[in-house]
């Protein structure tokens, strides 16, 4: 699994996802204002990995399933927010099987540090996974990432209910 973080435009949403599609790679595109860091992606991903392999997955296709539990949703119509859009995108980008990296460039991905947190990321974070004032401030900022974690993992615990 590699985790890589840049910059993406696209054009058509709909012949974005269908070139992605024919490239057979498992690929999921996160819009980088919703990641806190890195480990915010592999820890869901690494759960998402495990449901899909136990055969609780929620979603058809293994790369929905990791942008469900990188957003902490049960609906796919509420994790796309976390998704690509059309235009420039600044994304995180999990790449499963490592020699489809290569075909990342042909999609049009250049890689770039896109991950920092501001004051505004923090607070679209905080309502994206639903974290209070109170949350925050008991364990600081520098604690946002295992706060988002904890969602995730509750997420996975009550996504079956």
């Amino acid at each position: 699994m590699k985790i890589l973080e840049g910059v993406i435009e696209v054009n058509s949403l709909k012949d974005f996802l269908s070139k992605l599609n024919e490239i057979g790679c498992t690929i999921t595109f996160l819009n980088a204002n919703y990641v806190v860091d890195k480990d915010h992606v592999e820890f869901a991903t690494k759960k998402a990995l495990k449901a899909w392999n136990e055969g609780r997955r929620v979603a058809k296709t293994l790369a929905m399933e990791i942008l469900l539990y990188c957003a902490g949703r049960r609906q796919i119509s509420d994790a796309i927010e976390m998704g690509l859009k059309e235009g420039l995108n600044e994304v995180v980008v999990v790449v499963l099987e490592d020699e489809c990296v290569e075909k990342l460039e042909e999609l049009g991905f250049k890689k770039k540090p896109v991950l920092r947190l501001d004051e505004a990321k923090i607070d679209r974070i905080k309502r994206f996974f639903d974290i209070s004032d109170d949350e925050l401030r008991i364990v600081g900022t520098d604690k946002l990432s295992l706060l988002v974690r904890e969602k995730i993992a509750l997420f996975d615990v009550f996504k079956s209910g």
